[in-house]
């Protein structure tokens, strides 16, 4: 094998870990939502401004999914960050997203509002 060709061998995986995704999210129930909410995460609503006025959780932000490029570098990467919305698809998007763009201590509440009223959560009206 000529170096030059060893050089390429040995670069590759470098290569492919640059090309990967930067970040990362991790799925919790609504009960680790409720408890980081005393010790000062980041709440964020993904849904639109009219879901959010339906019913919120306490403290939390709303920054809709669709507008995530406009919003993601505004998002602390020093707290921890919980993400919801409705089911829990579109804040995945968006922790998807954010860990494209670098963010690691991101949280998706999965099952959303639905699995937060289920638990008997409370929400602001």
């Amino acid at each position: 094998m000529t170096r030059r060709a060893l050089l390429g061998f040995l670069a590759l995986p470098l290569l492919l870990a640059a090309c990967g995704p930067k970040g990362s999210y991790k799925d919790v129930p609504p009960e680790e939502l409720y408890r980081a909410l005393a010790s000062g995460a980041v709440v964020v609503d993904v849904r639109t401004p009219g879901e959010f006025a339906q019913g919120h959780v306490p403290g939390a932000i709303n920054l809709p999914v669709e507008e995530v490029a406009r919003w993601a570098d505004q998002i602390p990467k020093d707290k921890p960050v919980y993400l919801y919305c409705h089911s829990g698809n579109r804040s995945r998007r968006a922790a998807e997203y954010l860990a494209r763009k670098g963010y690691a201590n991101l949280y998706n509440v999965v099952g959303g509002v639905l699995a937060i009223e289920r638990a008997g959560y409370p929400l602001v009206r």
